[in-house]
């Protein structure tokens, strides 16, 4: 679950980009990093993990914080290339809050969609969940703009994925990477709000001693103490905080060239306010 700090009033949550070696992932993470206002995001970073190799940033979807002062910052991860060792992007799914699948629909591509997805139900199972129950975007990324008659259906049944939003992108022009980051976007944030709720009607109002709570990071993988990434994710309840409801007031967003438009209502105690926030993304 997302880490949510009443106390700092921040919002942290992981997402990360799965599948099989040419897929498109390190494309899209650079194209999306790319599209970015530049102070709205941190650095891109390529490191060594284990053999294989990790990319990530993190950024803000939005430009000025939520009613009474609460900012969310997104942390996005992917494993370039061919992954040597599996047990790399197990680590790398550690937390996770929500994960873009993406597959390359060709053909002759079926096989390694199918092994993928099958390696990744295992690593979620090894964390004690399942892919249905975590936020997720199938995302059939193609680097041409052939696309054949009932092949979302087909891979979607091929690879048991038809409860998730499926998206189509072209790595190649950046086409379908930002919609498809903004649809999961929106559903981590459903599901820390849906959390936060259930919490609250529980009476859960004492605060969670905080020393020592956190894993130490697998040493498989760099730490990253800013993006709490190889962490147990912490929910950090500040008992005389009275705790905001954030409601997305429509699923579609509205995309206007370089703009996305989030409808949101926000009730605090007894006020209530709705308002619009604008997210707008550069070419640089």
């Amino acid at each position: 679950m997302a880490l949510v700090n009443h106390a700092k009033k921040e919002i942290n949550a992981k997402i990360v980009y799965y599948g099989p070696a040419g897929s498109g992932k390190s494309t899209a993470l650079t194209y999306i990093y790319s599209r970015i206002k530049p102070s709205l995001r941190g650095d891109l970073k390529s490191v060594p993990a284990g053999a294989d190799n990790l990319l990530f940033f993190d950024f803000s979807p939005f430009e000025t914080p939520l009613p009474h002062g609460y900012r969310v910052r997104l942390h996005v991860y992917t494993l370039t290339g061919t992954v040597t060792n599996p047990a790399t992007w197990k680590m790398t799914l550690k937390g996770t809050d929500g994960i873009i699948i993406m597959v390359n629909p060709a053909a002759e591509h079926a096989a390694e969609t199918s092994e993928s997805v099958s390696q990744l139900r295992d690593f979620l199972s090894a964390y004690g969940t399942g892919l249905h129950e975590t936020p997720a975007v199938l995302q059939l990324n193609s680097f041409t703009h052939e696309n054949k008659p009932d092949e979302v259906a087909e891979i979607e049944a091929a690879v048991d994925l038809a409860a998730l939003t499926t998206c189509r992108s072209n790595a190649a022009c950046g086409e379908g990477l930002l919609e498809a980051l903004t649809i999961l976007s929106r559903q981590v944030l459903d599901r820390v709000n849906a959390k936060e709720q259930q919490e609250k009607q529980a009476g859960h109002t004492e605060k969670p001693d905080l020393a020592g709570a956190a894993n130490a990071p697998d040493s498989s993988l760099p730490p990253h103490s800013a993006t709490q990434a190889d962490t147990r994710i912490i929910s950090a309840v500040h008992p005389s905080v009275v705790e905001p409801r954030v409601t997305l007031m429509s699923k579609d967003f509205p995309v206007e060239g370089s703009t996305i438009r989030i409808p949101l209502e926000i009730q605090y105690g007894n006020t209530q306010s709705r308002l619009v926030v604008t997210v707008s993304v550069t070419s640089e």
